[in-house]
């Protein structure tokens, strides 16, 4: 007899296993332990996508991706706590800003990768270790030591066409991540004329562990974050 569940007949059944195990477990428990909140912001992107114009000029294959570890790194200084953990009433503030970047893996798993104090590092070196290291975990060759120790992590779903926004979950260990979106044309308000223009927009998605930082700080990270993005202009990221 065809199995049920649910009322409904089963066409396939399988358990979880190995890593796809490990990071359901890990995810169920977050969401246990933490109070978590999420808010969302549309960031100006121009001179984001302006910045990775400029540095492949220059010979260098960056992504958006490898831009915001770089920026989200540096931002991180200035908010010892969304760079810590809070465990049994005691709030760790992490002594390195390691950004780990969760990738999607040909199975459909999700795995992340951590790239070890990223905010002493350039973009330059954030391209060339990210890659190495995503390239390492699709090939089945990732060691612990290359995914653990994340302080802070990035999600990007942005190669999803219609996904504006989500609802990132906080990895165990950790009190913050990003979560960015489809960058796309949006109407800005401007200072011409006709009081408006078309210009790109990133749609981000911050989640925080309430406990430990409250609304305000949490806003002001991503006001920060759109203020080093700002600030691409005038800066050489190389």
């Amino acid at each position: 007899m065809d199995q049920v569940f649910n009322h409904c007949p089963v066409a396939r059944q399988y358990k979880l296993g190995g890593m796809q195990k490990f990071v359901a477990e890990r995810l169920v428990a977050s969401q246990h332990d933490t109070a978590s909140v999420t808010a969302m912001a549309e960031i100006p992107a121009q001179p984001l996508l302006s910045a990775q114009q400029r540095s492949r000029a220059q010979g260098l294959a960056s992504s958006l991706t490898h831009h915001m570890i770089h920026l989200v790194a540096r931002c991180l200084e200035q908010y010892p706590r969304l760079n810590g953990a809070l465990h049994e009433g005691i709030v760790y503030e992490f002594a390195q800003i390691n950004v780990a970047l969760a990738i999607a893996m040909p199975n459909g798993d999700l795995q992340t990768v951590v790239i070890r104090e990223a905010n002493h590092k350039s973009l330059a070196d954030i391209v060339q270790e990210t890659d190495a290291l995503v390239a390492t975990a699709r090939a089945g060759k990732i060691t612990l030591d290359q995914v653990r120790g994340g302080t802070f992590t990035l999600s990007n779903y942005g190669s999803l066409q219609h996904t504006t926004w989500a609802t990132p979950i906080i990895a165990p260990g950790q009190s913050g991540v990003l979560g960015m979106g489809r960058t796309r044309p949006a109407l800005v308000a401007d200072d011409s004329e006709q009081g408006w223009q078309v210009a790109p927009i990133l749609p981000l998605s911050f989640t925080y562990d309430h406990r430990i930082i409250n609304g305000v700080p949490a806003g002001q990270f991503l006001e920060d974050l759109a203020r080093h993005i700002h600030q691409l202009d005038t800066e050489n990221p190389l």
